[in-house]
């Protein structure tokens, strides 16, 4: 064996005898052990010394409250009514309380807490002191017969997630109360019943959602676009942008129903159009125009707004002098329009999911141009930062007049419609024109076709001048 390791000795057990240890204890002052009661701590409420009592005697009270109101149905009411209004100015007693009666509200409601101190919460609730307490509104909450949108309604005011409302209460209350997971299906549902949500309101909603498993954001996201008006869809850009984003495009808009993609299609195109709507009245109040120009731009507000549910996207090109006049009125998705020696004019581009509509707002043409969605179109039409009247001209498409009548049943829309580009629901048609008004249209119609025709030549011609001179 390898003596390389020694065992250390071992220091012998010292030697007591029984008689030495009864002497030992003889010789020890009397102590008098005090067993824990609920009556005791119930006398000393009574008498006033509530704050002489120690943290052992409350957890047993506590503790034992159960079976003591059981041999005292007649007093259990009173008596825990009594523990409740020491807790008010007892912070320690608060916490223990509050701890047990969430878990008593979150179904572990055996040996956690006597029901007569469930009952008796309100005592300790409604005092002014502590009323307005994050863990007091909470157990509120949990009490509710929809507690979970009462805690939805808490998580909004304290502008945060589930994450963050856990956070708020950490060491305060127990975090792994049932409900507490699941008020994430009643987030949208409270949403829904906030008349005119702010932008705050709304960024809780947002973060709400980020935080969802995909199963329950999809769920959730069906119930808003199906439960939430269009106005406040109208107000809050930022809530149609996040849909749009996350909803609009791959896998997530097939797994909405029906009424949900509707919803999105008609909020998406809302915001679109109201940007559209509010360049033309920019233009209106704000541009040097003659009567003609426009009564034009009025009719295509008025056209456009039949179509609002179909707005996608929407890039706006503006001539510099109609950018200084507006100014930054209008911030999202404006580019410059390049001086090409074109008459001067603005330019709407719309994207109708399977056509781009490039609608020129004055100056002679003055046409609608529909072109098909392809990844060429869809780069210089929104992809280039440098457009101008010619450029797009010489992109060709298939184009409309803005002569007299042009918006009338017969003409734009049935154009619109051969293309598959309906009008919004329950669009009403416009009246039929009689044959003096159809005559009066042909008459104007000649000349504007003679003049686009030429205004296409003249854009072909410089198109192919600015490749030459950049090959």
């Amino acid at each position: 064996m390898n003596s390389q390791f020694s065992i250390a000795s071992l220091p012998e057990t010292p030697q007591c005898s029984p008689n030495q240890l009864i002497q030992l204890a003889s010789n020890l002052p009397d102590a008098t052990i005090s067993i824990p009661s609920v009556d005791k701590v119930l006398e000393a409420i009574e008498q006033g010394k509530a704050d002489q009592v120690s943290p052992l005697d409350w957890i047993y009270c506590i503790h034992a409250k159960a079976q003591w109101d059981q041999q005292n149905i007649d007093r259990c009411r009173k008596t825990s009514a009594a523990i409740w209004k020491v807790a008010i100015s007892n912070s320690w007693l608060q916490h223990q309380l509050l701890w047990r009666l969430a878990l008593y509200y979150g179904n572990q409601q055996e040996q956690v807490l006597a029901q007569s101190l469930a009952e008796s919460f309100n005592i300790f609730a409604n005092s002014d002191l502590v009323s307005h307490l994050l863990p007091v509104r909470i157990i509120r909450a949990l009490r509710s017969t929809q507690a979970g949108r009462e805690l939805a309604k808490i998580a909004c005011e304290k502008r945060v997630n589930r994450t963050g409302l856990l956070n708020n209460i950490r060491d305060i209350l127990p975090a792994y109360i049932p409900l507490f997971s699941q008020f994430i299906e009643d987030i949208t549902p409270y949403f829904s019943t906030i008349t005119s949500p702010n932008h705050q309101q709304v960024q809780w909603l947002l973060i709400c959602l980020d935080e969802m498993s995909d199963t329950q954001q999809i769920k959730a996201v069906n119930y808003l676009l199906t439960n939430v008006s269009n106005n406040i869809a109208t107000n809050h850009s930022l809530l149609v942008d996040w849909l749009r984003n996350n909803y609009r495009n791959g896998n997530n808009w097939y797994k909405l129903s029906d009424p949900a993609r509707q919803k999105l299609r008609e909020w998406i195109g809302g915001i679109n159009y109201g940007d559209f709507q509010k360049l033309v009245n920019l233009i209106l109040n704000r541009l040097d125009l003659q009567d003609f120009e426009l009564n034009q731009l009025r009719r295509r507000k008025d056209f456009w707004a039949n179509y609002s549910n179909r707005f996608e996207r929407l890039r706006i090109l503006l001539p510099q002098t109609s950018q200084i006049a507006i100014g930054y009125q209008i911030q999202d998705d404006v580019d410059l329009l390049e001086d090409d020696g074109s008459d001067r004019t603005e330019v709407c581009i719309f994207d109708f999911a399977e056509w781009f509509v490039v609608e020129f707002f004055r100056g002679r043409g003055s046409e609608t141009r529909l072109f098909p969605k392809n990844s060429r179109n869809e780069e210089i039409l929104f992809g280039e930062s440098t457009l101008s009247v010619k450029r797009i001209r010489c992109l060709g498409g298939d184009r409309h007049d803005h002569v007299y009548l042009w918006q009338v049943q017969e003409f734009s829309p049935t154009w619109l419609k051969n293309h598959g580009i309906l009008p919004n629901p329950n669009t009403q048609p416009s009246r039929n024109p009689t044959a003096d008004e159809l005559q009066q249209r042909e008459n104007k119609l000649e000349p504007w076709k003679t003049e686009i025709e030429r205004l296409e030549r003249q854009a072909k011609a410089y198109c192919n001048k600015i490749c030459f001179l950049i090959d």
